[in-house]
């Protein structure tokens, strides 16, 4: 098997039992910084003018992380039918989770800022959480191996959460409240914290109407920096006074702001589907967009994208997809 291989996303299927090993990846991690280590080791013990033996604390300790490189590799997610359970087994064999199956609603693949995606497993209590990772990460819609493991894996992992569903799971409780819109008549708008914009938008006015006292010998420079900072508070600004509202009358969906050039109007019709985006800052969770999909008239292969909503908890994520959802069907 080719280090290739190894890399992506393996499973193996069983009737009453599915394995999937998402982070092949570690064992390319494991080779490169065994090289790094090795290397490490050897200037050490030049410039330290030692030996091997008695460097082995150090050489023990290089070991200890290739080996956790290398058992991280191993890392599985285990399904089995029989059980009823799904386990995370960290370094193949330490137990980290341990959910019934009852408890799951499925795998479905997350996008991240970058472009990326991955597929991640998702309760039926947090549909638009974190998810638990079960697969490697993708950067073409068309990769062989995320092809062959949605055709393959994750069709038989669906047939047993399936048997473990109930008439209960499908019901849906209607709102009487909204607490991300606001209603008046057939017309719900977006609720929008225009204070917060407001308040960065006069930060970088303040910041760019106190440059224009600043002496320096570049006047090009201070003049591109000041437009910077004006332009970016009249961004805040518009973002503070842009509204999303959905009519129920007229089956429409639409933004309105200052800038006339991004404003969009779309047709309930031509709703093509959801797509949450999990957004991070130097792999730091920073908040999940809810982008809305839209057919584009007389373009079959063509989608717009519409950006309606971004939160940082995922119960904030679930209870606005359940309150847009609720608004375009009602």
């Amino acid at each position: 098997m080719s280090l290739k291989s190894l890399s992506k996303t393996r499973w193996s299927l069983e009737p009453q039992r599915v394995v999937i090993y998402p982070s092949g990846v570690f064992y390319l991690f494991t080779i490169v910084f065994a090289v790094f280590a090795t290397g490490l080791l050897l200037l050490y013990v030049t410039y330290q003018n030692t030996t091997f033996s008695e460097s082995l604390p150090f050489v023990l300790f290089l070991l200890l992380i290739v080996a956790i490189f290398w058992g991280h590799a191993g890392t599985f997610v285990e399904f089995d039918h029989n059980k009823g359970h799904m386990r995370k087994m960290f370094l193949g064999f330490i137990p980290t989770t341990t959910t019934p199956l009852f408890k799951l609603q499925g795998i479905n693949a997350v996008s991240n800022l970058a472009g990326s995606y991955n597929y991640r497993l998702f309760r039926k209590d947090s549909r638009y959480g974190k998810g638990l990772v079960v697969s490697c990460g993708y950067t073409k819609s068309n990769d062989p191996n995320a092809l062959a493991f949605v055709e393959e894996a994750v069709p038989v992992i669906h047939q047993f959460l399936d048997q473990y569903n109930t008439p209960a799971d499908y019901v849906k409780v209607p709102l009487t409240s909204y607490q991300f819109f606001t209603k008046e008549g057939p017309v719900f708008t977006v609720k929008n914290t225009k204070a917060g914009a407001i308040v960065i938008g006069l930060i970088f006015i303040a910041i760019g109407i106190s440059l224009l006292g600043l002496e320096t010998n570049g006047l090009l420079a201070k003049v591109v920096i000041i437009a910077i900072m004006l332009g970016l508070g009249f961004i805040f600004f518009n973002a503070a006074y842009t509204q999303t509202t959905l009519n129920t009358d007229t089956q429409l969906i639409e933004r309105t702001g200052w800038i006339k050039g991004l404003n969009k109007r779309y047709h309930f019709g031509a709703f093509a589907g959801l797509q949450t985006v999990r957004q991070s800052i130097n792999f730091v969770y920073t908040g999940t967009s809810i982008n809305m999909h839209f057919h584009v008239p007389g373009k079959a292969d063509r989608q717009d994208v519409f950006a309606i909503a971004t939160f940082r908890k995922s119960a904030q994520v679930e209870r606005f997809v359940d309150e847009l959802y609720q608004i375009m069907e009602g």
